[in-house]
């Protein structure tokens, strides 16, 4: 099942209306962790999600955490594979592969319905950030001091910011000082420490 997300030490649970969403962190942080639990979370609520980033690790967390629902996930690794797959809850692209991405933006029907999940911003040119600032159902995930496109980043409007340090660049966003492994959010009227509390599977 999904990890359970803490706000302030209470069970917090973020719905579609706080998008779009920051995070923010830097290696080993735990921001990585985090973002995938977040996503899972919203899978658990039904959101439809298409899903990037640079590393398998992160797919191979995602499918942990969601568990039995496997069947809701397709995994597409060319435009031709999409065809069959364009109604799936969960599309993960292959790992690393901007260019897919490019493609799939410009077919998929329902994107603007999905939950676009981009995580290690700081992997991706700025062809991919000119394809999915403008979505209101963004996350983008990473570090963001080492972003190419930091600057328009910093300039968009996020209803939800979650930073686990405080980046040098511009963010509305003042983070205390943290423990490991844990964020600050900020989001509408709500703020505070974000923590993740694994939730194992008992076989």
């Amino acid at each position: 099942m999904a990890d359970t997300i803490l706000l302030n030490k209470e069970v917090y649970t973020m719905t579609e209306s706080e998008l779009p969403c920051l995070i923010t962190y830097g290696e080993g942080m735990g921001g990585s962790h985090f973002s995938v639990a977040l996503v899972a979370n919203l899978f658990v609520q039904g959101s439809k999600i298409l899903f990037l980033t640079a590393y398998p690790m992160a797919k191979e967390n995602f499918l942990q955490q969601v568990g039995a629902d496997h069947s809701k996930v397709v995994f597409v690794n060319s435009l031709s594979e999409l065809q069959a797959s364009m109604n799936a809850q969960v599309i993960i692209l292959e790992s690393g592969n901007e260019t897919l991405f490019l493609e799939v933006v410009e077919v998929l029907p329902d994107l603007r319905e999905r939950v676009v999940l981009i995580k290690n911003i700081e992997v991706f040119s700025d062809k991919l950030f000119d394809a999915c600032l403008n979505l209101e159902k963004i996350i983008l995930s990473g570090n963001i001091d080492a972003c190419v496109a930091k600057k328009r980043i910093a300039k968009k409007h996020f209803n939800s910011i979650i930073a686990f340090n405080q980046p040098m660049s511009p963010l509305p966003i003042t983070v205390p000082s943290l423990e490991k492994w844990t964020g600050y959010l900020s989001s509408g009227n709500k703020s505070g420490v974000v923590v993740i509390q694994e939730n194992k599977l008992v076989l």
